[in-house]
């Protein structure tokens, strides 16, 4: 028959499967740079999205910054969007050793497609409103995949819609960056050298990556593998705290509801 100690070795063991799937899942989105998908990326871009967007509506309203190329490249778009892909596109890289140049390409490229998109959607509204819902259900193919994608149906259909340059992409990639640090100071730069030669990358503040291994440490114990007792359940004293025996396992309510 079992003992009370080995049902608290067995929910010790429930914590720590749980911790292992946490940090594999986490794992497996660093290493294909979508770290936006994973629990404190989407906990970060909810966070800051506000600040990023009132940067993003203060610089298309500052009449000083009519020569500015992002100011003419976004300034019918909408802010908030911007502001969501930005931070998408930078919360993906900032785990890796992606440099500044590619992470800025990669947030002007999100933010060209969803200008591009938009202005397809003025000119087809049904097909381009089709295809783009077809696009989203894939989940399993890539941003790029989609893109390239998105961009042969619409030279097939004789659409269109200039492309930015890589140029452009960079510059508007840069001043989201600007605006991200300045607004929030979630990120810096960072000065590297590699060979003699000094490259930049964003890399989160020192703030910003203590509270990431809090949050994650926090919510690694928070979903273990529960697995049946092996003694009697623990009675219930009230509506909190019955079943399990040890405090390896948070407290659990008597009835299980959904807020």
């Amino acid at each position: 028959m079992a003992t009370i100690n080995e049902q608290i070795d067995l929910e010790y063991q429930m914590v720590q499967s749980g911790i292992d799937r946490f940090n594999k899942q986490l794992d497996d989105l660093l290493q294909k740079d979508l770290g936006s998908r994973t629990k404190h990326g989407r906990t970060i871009i909810k966070g800051i999205v506000q600040p990023v967007e009132e940067a993003i509506r203060a610089l298309v309203k500052d009449k000083t910054q009519n020569r500015n190329i992002t100011k003419k490249l976004i300034q019918n778009m909408k802010a908030d969007q911007v502001a969501y892909l930005s931070l998408i596109s930078l919360i993906d890289n900032i785990a890796s050793k992606t440099t500044l140049l590619t992470v800025a390409r990669n947030i002007g490229v999100q933010i060209e497609t969803q200008k591009r998109l938009e202005q397809w959607l003025k000119l087809q509204d049904g097909v381009a409103d089709n295809m783009i819902k077809e696009a989203n259900k894939k989940s399993d193919k890539g941003f790029d995949h989609k893109r390239h994608g998105l961009n042969h149906k619409m030279k097939l259909d004789d659409i269109e819609i200039p492309n930015w340059t890589n140029e452009e992409r960079v510059h508007v990639g840069i001043k989201m960056i600007d605006l991200i640090i300045s607004s929030t100071g979630i990120v810096k730069l960072d000065k590297r050298i590699n060979r003699n030669k000094t490259v930049w990358h964003v890399a989160p503040t020192e703030e910003t990556a203590a509270w990431i291994k809090a949050f994650n440490d926090t919510n690694s114990v928070a979903l273990p593998r529960y697995s049946p007792c092996i003694v009697q359940p623990k009675d219930w004293e009230g509506f909190w705290g019955g079943g399990y025996y040890s405090d390896h396992i948070n407290k659990l309510p008597f009835v299980r509801v959904h807020t």
